[in-house]
């Protein structure tokens, strides 16, 4: 797929902030604005734009129009993909989730490479960074979240970096083709994702972790230790327990090293951060909504302020954060069931019996660091009062890197850990969602379904109503996590 560039015609627009002509190409009716063109903007604009199309030719009434706005140049990539992009395994043109023609043939109106500076939530209109004002009927945010950075002394200096955008891969990567060596703050996806792909391209990396082993929050020790073996195969260097104190900088402010606590000061031309994401709040906040770690909404994604909605990383509800392609795509889905039926002649919209509410379901978590497949589910690691009620059952084949291990409560499964062979994880994931007793099946639970005899399992959950769950499983890779977000 080709990038965004400016482009007009009788059905949409597609402008930049170069284009001198942007206030003569916005609709001239206030619409529904999406701010953010991101995986969540980007998919609502398009799921929306095709239910109004599908409304048109059972009903000829005019629908609101659409803007989607873009602070990058780039619009609806799939950050997702910016891992092996960076790893040279694919280019970026191929990140993109939508063709161009698709905005252009939906009719809706892209403005790229533009920000938002200020929402009048009582006027119901937004100024552009260009000065200039788009009023309108309803207001999607779906600003999204920024890598976060700790404030270690010199964190600003030359030569640290994050992982989030295209810029950011650009930026690594000639790092990369030159040899530099390099350090990743944090061992979680995002971290061993940056690690392997520029090590790919020729870098010298080491991973600097916290905590006692990589993906902690994630796997068990065992698996790790898989997953650390292969890192090393792959010419990533690695220290655990290692607390930086801060960056080692010369004298022209450019990164020389990593100072740990320890004393010992780890040599380096660049450093990158990949300690999580924060959801960008501050334009939703500054506006007056009602926002805490993000931009409150109710299940309907409907902010604290009249005919203003949210969607994506940015949101929180019932005190939940949202980082993982799921639960993302369901309130995008949501929230078309509600402003599909929002029409030019008449604003009202469709009762809400049609609505279909987000509800946050458990996820199970298909971990994918660069090629290297693990599993988790549940609960995974206990303290040690826990520890005592826990039993496991572990399956390991040494010669192909293949690890199992099941943690069990009171004939309940809790917990699952899969590294190398992962198939069996959607069972072991519905058995833990259903709280189902597998005391019966327990001797063959190990080698998983096809092993085990479920009639009366099922039946008795069946009674119970507890196997009506979704089944489906999140493939986690680099930027598809919020992980620890404050």
């Amino acid at each position: 797929m080709s990038p965004f560039v400016p482009h007009l015609n009788a059905q949409s627009t597609v402008v930049n902030s170069q284009n001198p002509k942007i206030a003569s190409t916005l609709p001239s009716s206030a619409g529904i604005v999406i701010i953010g063109a991101g995986m969540a903007g980007s998919r609502f604009a398009i799921e929306l734009a095709r239910a109004q199309q599908q409304n048109r030719l059972e009903n000829p009434h005019i629908h609101l129009p659409i803007t989607l706005i873009s602070k990058e140049p780039q619009v609806g990539y799939n950050r997702i993909m910016l891992s092996p992009v960076l790893s040279g395994d694919s280019i970026f043109e191929d990140t993109y989730l939508y063709e161009q023609s698709e905005y252009q043939q939906l009719g809706i109106t892209v403005l790229a490479g533009i920000s938002v500076d200020t929402i009048d939530i009582k006027q119901q209109s937004i100024e552009l960074s260009n000065g200039q004002t788009i009023a309108y009927s309803k207001l999607v945010i779906a600003t999204g979240s920024s890598a976060r950075i700790i404030p270690f002394p010199n964190y600003d200096a030359k030569g640290v970096h994050v992982f989030r955008e295209v810029a950011d891969v650009n930026a690594l990567t000639a790092y990369a083709h030159q040899g530099k060596k390099g350090l990743v703050i944090g061992g979680g996806v995002l971290g061993l994702e940056a690690a392997c792909a520029l090590a790919t391209q020729g870098a010298d990396m080491t991973v600097v972790h916290v905590d006692s082993y990589v993906l902690n929050r994630q796997l068990d020790l065992p698996a790790a230790e898989l997953l650390q073996a292969e890192l090393s195969c792959r010419n990533v260097g690695l220290e655990v327990s290692a607390i930086t104190e801060c960056i080692a900088v010369n004298n022209q402010h450019e990164v020389c090293g990593l100072l740990l606590k320890d004393g010992r000061t780890l040599p380096a031309d660049f450093v990158v951060m990949a300690v999580g994401v924060v959801p960008n709040i501050t334009l939703a906040k500054d506006s007056g909504l009602t926002v805490n770690r993000g931009i409150i909404v109710d299940n309907y994604m409907h902010t604290s302020a009249a005919n203003v909605y949210a969607i994506g990383e940015c949101v929180e509800l019932d005190g939940e954060l949202f980082g993982m392609v799921a639960p993302v795509n369901q309130q995008v889905d949501t929230l078309v069931s509600v402003l599909k039926d929002a029409r030019i002649s008449n604003d009202g919209l469709a009762s809400r019996n049609n609505w279909h509410p987000f509800t946050s379901k458990p996820l199970s978590l298909k971990l994918k660091v660069s090629g290297i497949s693990a599993f988790s589910a549940g609960q995974v690691d206990f303290d040690d009062e826990e520890a005592a009620a826990i039993e496991t059952i572990t399956y390991q084949q040494t010669s192909i890197n293949h690890y199992h291990c099941l943690y069990l409560r009171n004939n309940k499964l809790i917990g699952a850990v899969l590294y190398g062979e992962v198939n069996e994880g959607s069972f072991y994931s519905q058995l833990i969602n259903s709280n189902s007793d597998i005391a019966s099946i327990k001797a063959d639970l190990i080698f998983g379904e096809a092993y085990c005899d479920l009639e009366k399992i099922t039946t008795d959950s069946e009674a119970n109503g507890d196997m009506d769950i979704d089944s489906d499983l999140d493939l986690l890779s680099a930027a598809d996590i919020v992980g620890a977000a404050s």
